[in-house]
């Protein structure tokens, strides 16, 4: 893996992936936990002290704070497209269902990366402060993807006959979208904790389940 931040040369991560398992995850969840608040916050010696390291081997794998940053973004990317997506049932064509999956799967990787959801979030709201045009054409790329394989697994026969299907999926959508917001309201004020994404599942299923005796066919 490789990468470019603007005005930065190429940086080759062959030796950081190098590394034995234990000290690359400490690396990376230190990284997602101080970059969760964004790009221009994060202090690379709280990310150093967090991981065990020093600053000096830190900067020896990654260069610069943005390399180190852009790196995480890709990794991050990476490992939902390989070990997150691809686990969702392919066969699965209910929409609400799809949606509830791919919450699960969120929540089924927090203890191998606790900061996952909450770098990802705040990376997004965050996306302006970050210099490197390359980081949010990867976001945008991953947020189009993720949505078309969605909708093109729809089921449209399991909607109502007597109600617009496109119109009743912007309305999940946009529902879901509102409390994606609330979610992440929490990361931009910092008040985001352990048990907040129970709590979002908790909400989310309501909100499915109302979502499926409004627009679908009775059973």
């Amino acid at each position: 893996m490789a990468t470019r931040a603007k005005d930065s040369k190429v940086v080759d991560f062959d030796k950081f992936l190098k590394l034995d398992n234990d000290k690359q995850m400490r690396i990376i969840n230190a990284a997602m936990k101080e970059f969760r608040y964004g790009y221009k916050k994060a202090s690379t010696d709280i990310i150093v002290k967090e991981a065990g390291i020093s600053k000096g081997l830190l900067f020896h794998y990654f260069g610069t704070k943005e390399q180190l940053y852009a790196f995480i973004v890709s990794y991050v990317l990476e490992f939902a497209q390989r070990d997150y997506f691809k686990k969702l049932d392919k066969e699965e064509t209910d929409i609400l269902e799809i949606l509830w999956q791919a919450a699960l799967n969120k929540k089924s990787i927090a203890n191998q990366y606790p900061y996952l959801h909450d770098f990802l979030m705040g990376s997004y709201i965050h996306r302006r402060d970050v210099p490197s045009v390359e980081i949010n054409s990867i976001f945008e790329f991953g947020e189009k993807l993720t949505f078309e394989d969605m909708l093109s697994r729809c089921d449209l026969t399991l909607f109502r006959d007597d109600i617009d299907h496109k119109k009743a999926i912007a309305i999940i959508c946009m529902s879901i979208d509102g409390l994606v917001s609330e979610k992440e309201s929490e990361v931009n004020s910092n008040s985001s904790e352990n048990d907040s994404y129970d709590h979002f599942l908790e909400t989310l299923r309501s909100y499915l389940e109302i979502f499926r005796l409004t627009f679908y066919k009775n059973n």
